[in-house]
């Protein structure tokens, strides 16, 4: 019984390493954001595009000096909290009140049955400082996008068609580095808003019957 425990034991770790979920400073790039060390999410379907949430940049390796969001700028997100099955939303990835000249960020979007991830991230036109990953499952910055304090992203939601298990948890987060190509000296901050997916409701065409005068 214990030769079979230590063989899954192995076969989950050597799982964990193969797909990326190990992160190290190798992987903090600035070309984006490795999609394995985000925090959230799950893929039910490619266990390559699985993020759990115990595994974050900021306790792997990548950028693990200070505790997450204990630095003292605001990372924060701005999107709609309502839309309708595969309307496709606006979002603004921002940092406020930081004093680096290097920023990052990663978003995802996950719904409450077992944090599938769900919906897909959409290039936004000839913006040169986002990028999708893993067919959308993921946006990221770029490496042109990694000196700015901000980013515009679009996310469309699942069809009509698709179960969504409301509300969907958009779950990023961001990256206030110092740029000396080691994970000492950066802070990493974490922020999340809600939405909900739903049709929209028709209004009720009202019949006004006119009397005819007599």
């Amino acid at each position: 019984m214990k030769v079979r425990l230590r063989g899954i034991c192995f076969i989950i770790i050597l799982g964990m390493f193969s797909s990326g979920i190990v992160c190290n400073s190798t992987f903090a790039r600035s070309d984006g954001a490795p999609i394995a060390c985000l925090g959230a999410g799950i893929d039910k379907f490619n266990v390559l595009f699985a993020a759990p949430g115990w595994y974050t940049c900021g306790n792997l390796g990548c950028h693990y000096q200070y505790p997450i969001s204990s630095g003292k700028a605001k990372f924060m997100l701005f999107v709609l909290d309502k839309c309708a099955p595969g309307e496709t939303v606006d979002i603004l990835v921002s940092f406020k009140q930081t004093n680096t000249d290097f920023h990052g960020f990663q978003i995802t979007a996950q719904d409450t049955y077992f944090n599938r991830l769900v919906g897909t991230f959409i290039n936004v036109g000839d913006d040169e400082d986002t990028q999708v990953e893993a067919g959308g499952r993921f946006a990221t910055h770029t490496k042109k996008g990694i000196k700015q304090k901000f980013w515009h992203v679009k996310w469309q939601a699942p069809p009509a068609d698709f179960w969504v298990a409301n509300p969907v948890r958009f779950y990023a987060m961001g990256i206030e580095a110092n740029n000396d190509d080691t994970p000492m000296g950066d802070y990493v901050y974490k922020a999340t808003r809600l939405l909900v997916v739903e049709p929209k409701k028709t209004k009720k065409e009202q019949i006004r019957v006119i009397k005819k005068k007599e």
